[in-house]
């Protein structure tokens, strides 16, 4: 089947017209659902053995486990026992239009919670009613997060209509929430879920955690459609945003959703441009983002080098998950280049991963979290000076200069730079090493990749005293920008490990890059990174508006 599918993507891209992407096999599952739980069991498919890339004969008759199924059902049945406890950024008796309704999951890293990235929630729906292209902007119905910031977001909804009927733009305001921007109608919505199923369970591998998480994402998908008790077929598209472990559960329940939703085409004929679910619902992957994300696992990629033996002490330590990370099984080079993971990924139309530069992220550095290598020579072009390695899709996306940047304000970010979308099923050159083979792969489907210097903001740094020579103090990433047009994986790799002799600080940018909240002192030492976190929320609500039903 693998072959086929490679065939057909291939010609499609071949084929596609400007600012398509490539579609895949009609998928069309699940047709006779009894109830929304028995459904959430029957997501659930084969898991892999990660050490040998075959399904194993232990999982072939898996269901989801009982603490992601009891997680779910809570979420469910206390979200329809108290309609008042959800948020929308709308009056609440409007559910929405007919038209697309965008998903954007949010995912978090080890030993997490949803409330966590309570923060980036926020910030991801107070962009999309600034952004005014959707008529709906809401947290799903199972959100705990949307729960718990109701009574606040009813205060500061309030404290703004008492300062619009002073400024006069009471009736923009309510325009906008009635979905007429500008005399035009919008009829889409934004739903915005953060993702609980793997609270207090992170430690049993990136498998079973993204396993739980496809559970979570088509439910939640479910439940809002089911809602709305229409009849005719409804566009979804489906967003994530992956912090940390959290990008690679994302990644692996991508694929897990693609393997469950094409398995119902037997003969392989068809090629409508989008999954099909429970019959009446055409599932389309939009964007793609992932925060200090470990891609490259975490072995050889340490803050400071240490002995095989004692990463492979850490990873027992650590669980399966552990295991996974460390790579003491073949999971996460599976992950980088088996075809299973990299065809759905290929599928979203954007794909984005942030990264801390100069040594401040202890826990996943950069260049995991951006998947360089310093063997790889696989092209990096920064944005000014990007159209002569773009392909059709990159060009075609219109620029978003004329929004405000928080993090480019506050001097956070130092580079964004992309990869050029290759040919599937080339074989990928190299020298045979690992890392440089699950670098350039990755590399390969095409990324933006935007590097983060967070030392200011974060509490604990300091301001060295300048050096005469200017280029000393230069930031190693922008000297590279400012004399080529494109560098490789292996020189960013090599900078963004340099640091600057301007400043020194703590390498604690792990938390602050996605203005982690948990408790009041650590929510206040993060609070640096939420221009970060605005900027992140501004960018992707931009790329989820900008889906067609032709892509």
């Amino acid at each position: 089947m693998a072959p086929l599918r490679l065939a057909f993507l291939t010609a499609t891209m071949m084929t596609r017209p400007k600012n398509a992407v490539e579609t895949r096999l009609s998928k069309n599952v699940l047709a006779d659902n009894d109830n929304m739980m028995q459904s959430a069991a029957a997501v659930t498919i084969k898991p892999m053995d990660s050490s040998s890339g075959k399904e194993t004969d232990a999982f072939k008759e898996a269901t989801p486990s009982l603490a992601a199924s009891t997680t779910i059902a809570s979420m469910s049945s206390s979200a329809s026992a108290s309609t008042s406890d959800h948020i929308d950024s709308t009056p609440s008796n409007k559910v929405g239009g007919s038209g697309p309704i965008h998903f954007c999951f949010i995912v978090h890293g080890h030993q997490g919670k949803p409330t966590d990235l309570s923060y980036l929630h926020r910030a991801i729906k107070d962009k999309a009613n600034q952004h005014g292209g959707f008529a709906t902007t809401k947290s799903s119905e199972m959100c705990i997060v949307g729960r718990n910031s109701s009574s606040r977001n009813d205060d500061m909804a309030a404290s703004r209509n008492d300062g619009n009927r002073a400024n006069g733009e009471e009736d923009i305001n309510q325009a906008s929430a009635e979905g007429i921007i500008n005399g035009e109608s919008k009829s889409s919505t934004v739903v915005v879920h953060n993702a609980a199923c793997n609270e207090g369970i992170t430690h049993d591998g990136v498998e079973k955690g993204g396993q739980r998480l496809a559970n979570e994402m088509l439910e939640v998908i479910r439940g809002e459609i089911e809602q709305r008790a229409q009849n005719h077929e409804q566009d979804v598209t489906i967003s994530i945003v992956g912090n940390s472990l959290g990008g690679l559960y994302a990644r692996f329940a991508v694929a897990k959703i693609d393997e469950l939703l094409f398995a119902s085409d037997e003969d392989g004929t068809k090629d409508a441009p989008h999954y099909i679910l429970d019959d009446n619902i055409r599932l389309h992957f939009n964007v793609f983002c992932s925060t200090v994300s470990p891609h490259l696992g975490c072995a050889d990629r340490t803050y400071f080098p240490i002995p095989r033996f004692a990463e492979i002490g850490i990873a027992k330590g650590l669980g399966e998950t552990g295991r996974d990370l460390f790579r003491v099984n073949d999971l996460i080079k599976t992950m980088a280049t088996s075809p299973r993971f990299t065809l759905p990924l290929a599928l979203f139309r954007k794909r984005i991963a942030y990264a801390n530069a100069y040594g401040t992220d202890f826990v996943v550095p950069g260049s995991t979290a951006a998947f360089l290598d310093g063997n790889s020579d696989s092209m990096h072009y920064f944005d000014a000076d990007f159209e002569s390695g773009r392909d059709e899709e990159t060009q075609s996306m219109p620029q978003t200069a004329d929004r405000v940047c928080p993090a480019s304000e506050k001097g956070l970010f130092v580079a964004t730079c992309y990869t050029p979308r290759m040919s599937l099923g080339n074989p990928v050159k190299s020298s045979g090493n690992e890392l440089e083979v699950m670098s350039k792969t990755l590399d390969s489907l095409g990324w933006t990749k935007v590097f983060v210097d967070i030392r200011e903001a974060i509490p604990i740094s300091t301001k060295l005293p300048r050096i005469s020579n200017p280029s000393l103090n230069a930031c190693p990433i922008r000297k590279l920008s400012s004399n080529r047009k494109a560098v490789t994986s292996k020189d960013l790799c090599s900078a963004i490990s340099s640091g600057r002799s301007s400043r020194i600080s703590l390498p604690f940018g792990h938390n602050a890059i996605c203005a982690f909240e948990r408790g009041s002192f650590r929510t206040a030492f993060n609070k640096g990174g939420r221009p970060v976190a605005d900027s992140l929320a501004i960018n992707l609500v931009e790329d989820i508006s900008m889906w067609t039903q032709n892509d």
